[in-house]
């Protein structure tokens, strides 16, 4: 326990210094959103997120998180408040600390306890629990029939917990509000900027490829269906894949998908290459799925970040469809800077999705979805560029099913092809050829639905 008194000892720092600050308003407040539908977090620094902060002419609240070094989905919770008397003398104080584990379906594992006005623990506790609304989303025939949302309960802005003096708490809100709290340079937080919907953005599952090794407890280095790794696809690409440190490495914090000229492999292949695939160690049924990557250039490179069933419910291919995050061929070949964003299904096959250019190919950029129950949405460095809606596709496999092929869990795919019929053979120039992926990262929307951090 003692890696968490750090966040114990910043809460109660900061409250001590606000709290030194006379009453100046009637009151204030930082609360995302009703806080049984979902709340939003202010980033400070380092991951630490702003949960909650609420100040009343007698009542002061805190509540900050920290990310748990690596366990993604770990995090440790402080919040602490006061309560003064009609005197305007503190009669009331203490808290909670808690380590909450986020866990598949919507689950959350709790333990802590609560914390008085000296800082001494009492009345241990440890919970299971979920919510309704993310049950849902992994239950979407279940949910038909349900008559209707949850009601919101009503809150009342006066009593409540409490932690800050409203000057302090003003000038924090103004510092953060400014992009003080942020920490300097280097990627964004792991949690985005939550949507103006009823929902909020959750970090449920990533990888900052920051170990000296691929992670084999979040990938696997097969093909997705156990086919051979000549396979090439049903696009006779010219790679196979190994899963050789040549082709698959981590060098400062990066994945690295390799391809090199090799001779004498099977199915006359003659380039192996990187691919990685996270089946059975990262199903989701709709989320945003995000990663930032440097794609490789040249005649034949066919870098792709997409998405494909992980038991698949209603046939092959393309009956039980497929997401494509990104895409790209040939980059610089002839001016060449497009990158596509596409899902598949059918039979016979259908094809939704757009594309659009880079400004710079030689640059990182970050490639997302966002795949609703009713929509999917495509973006580039968090702007969108295309947009497909459930009406637009559907599977021979259930033509009863207005939402398949997408309502079932899908896993993410890394590759790094070469040649094939869309891009063509390479034309052997400039190999090695490289694609770096900085960081993997999904999100969940918690919220009264699956669709409601739509903006």
């Amino acid at each position: 326990m003692s890696a968490l008194r750090l966040p114990h000892l910043l809460v109660f720092a900061l409250s001590l210094v606000v709290a030194t600050q006379p009453v100046l308003a009637q009151s204030a407040s930082y609360r995302g959103f009703d806080e049984r539908v979902g709340q939003t977090a202010l980033p400070l620094w380092g991951g630490v997120q702003l949960e909650d902060l609420a100040v009343n002419p007698h009542s002061r609240s805190l509540e900050i998180s920290v990310p748990v070094p690596m366990l993604p989905n770990v995090s440790f919770h402080r919040q602490a408040y006061e309560v003064e008397n009609s005197f305007g003398r503190v009669e009331q104080m203490g808290g909670s600390q808690t380590v909450r584990a986020a866990l598949p379906f919507g689950l959350t594992l709790e333990a802590g306890a609560m914390v008085d006005g000296f800082g001494n623990r009492q009345n241990d506790f440890v919970g299971l629990t979920f919510r309704w609304s993310d049950l849902r989303h992994h239950h979407s025939r279940l949910a038909r029939y349900k008559a209707g949302p949850i009601p919101r309960e009503e809150t009342s802005s006066s009593g409540g917990f409490p932690l800050l003096k409203t000057a302090g708490t003003i000038a924090l809100i103004a510092l953060l509000a400014g992009g003080g709290g942020g920490g300097g340079g280097g990627d964004p937080a792991p949690n985005p900027n939550p949507n103006p919907g009823d929902g909020t953005w959750t970090l449920v599952w990533s990888d900052e490829f920051s170990a000296s090794v691929l992670d084999t407890s979040k990938w696997n280095t097969t093909d997705s269906y156990n086919r051979p790794q000549c396979f090439g696809g049903y696009n006779d690409e010219q790679q196979c894949y190994t899963s050789s440190p040549n082709n698959i490495s981590i060098v400062n914090g990066h994945l690295v998908l390799t391809a090199r000229p090799e001779s004498g492999l099977d199915e006359d292949r003659t380039y192996t290459s990187g691919r990685i695939q996270s089946a059975g160690k990262g199903d989701f049924t709709y989320g945003k799925f995000e990663a930032r990557i440097k794609l490789p250039v040249g005649q034949g490179s066919w870098p792709a970040f997409w998405m494909l069933p992980t038991n698949p419910s209603y046939g092959g291919w393309p009956e039980s469809g497929e997401i494509d995050i990104m895409e790209a061929i040939n980059l610089g070949v002839e001016g060449e800077r497009a990158v596509h964003g596409t899902a598949h299904f059918g039979y016979p096959k259908g094809q939704v999705g757009d594309k659009t250019y880079l400004d710079d190919i030689n640059a990182f950029h970050t490639y997302a979805v966002e795949w609703y129950p009713n929509e999917m949405r495509w973006t580039i460095d968090g702007t969108q560029y295309a947009s497909a809606t459930q009406g637009e596709w559907y599977s021979s496999g259930a033509q009863n099913d207005a939402n398949a092929p997408f309502d079932q869990p899908f896993h993410m795919i890394l590759n790094f092809a070469v040649g094939g019929r869309w891009p063509g053979d390479t034309d052997g120039t400039n190999f090695p050829r490289q694609m770096e992926v900085d960081y993997v990262r999904v999100y969940q929307c918690e919220g009264s639905s699956a669709s409601s951090c739509k903006n």
